[in-house]
């Protein structure tokens, strides 16, 4: 609703960072996952301050289950606004590679929309904290510059996006 109904003008945002999937339970990780990567230049600066804390960027696994499409910031990306998404990592520090994987294969099968979906016992969520100290200084970023995010080319969004910013 709020993308075709804005309180801001779209022409006047500047990007989109969906977060809803950042939900690391297991630790502090290595790793981010771009759903979507490549898409705009956000990854750069999400690369940047993913790496002050040491940490690499990977894609979406699972791109033919179409996760880029079917997500929260995916109405904005369809009007033009460059949207970057971001999943919490599966690189565990301190676990056996192949952790990560395991407690999301976990939540996704036992707990994801099922009344057993509550906090437990063994979360850990030093993980959770890190990712969104990074998001912020990604959203710091991109305010302080005067040059705005833009899709990469081949996007199928970029053109809605140039045309929306040249009628301003």
């Amino acid at each position: 609703y709020y993308s075709i109904n804005p309180l801001v003008p779209l022409e006047k945002t500047v990007a989109v960072m969906n977060i809803d999937a950042m939900g690391n339970t297991y630790g502090k990780t290595k790793d981010l996952i771009v759903v979507g990567k490549g898409n705009s230049e956000l990854d750069l600066v999400l690369e940047y301050a993913a790496t002050q804390n040491g940490k690499y960027l990977i894609p979406d696994a699972e791109p033919e289950k179409g996760f880029y499409y079917r997500s929260d910031h995916f109405a904005f990306a369809k009007q033009g606004v460059p949207s970057l998404y971001v999943d919490g990592g599966l690189d565990v520090v301190g676990k056996e590679r192949g952790y990560g994987h395991q407690k999301k294969d976990e939540y996704t099968n036992i707990d994801y929309h099922a009344v057993s979906d509550e906090i437990k016992d063994d979360w850990d969520f030093s993980g959770m904290v890190e990712d969104a100290q990074i998001l912020f200084r990604v959203g710091y970023a991109i305010g302080q510059h005067n040059e705005w995010p833009q899709w990469s080319e081949g996007t199928e969004f970029k053109a809605k996006r140039e045309a929306m910013l040249k009628s301003n």
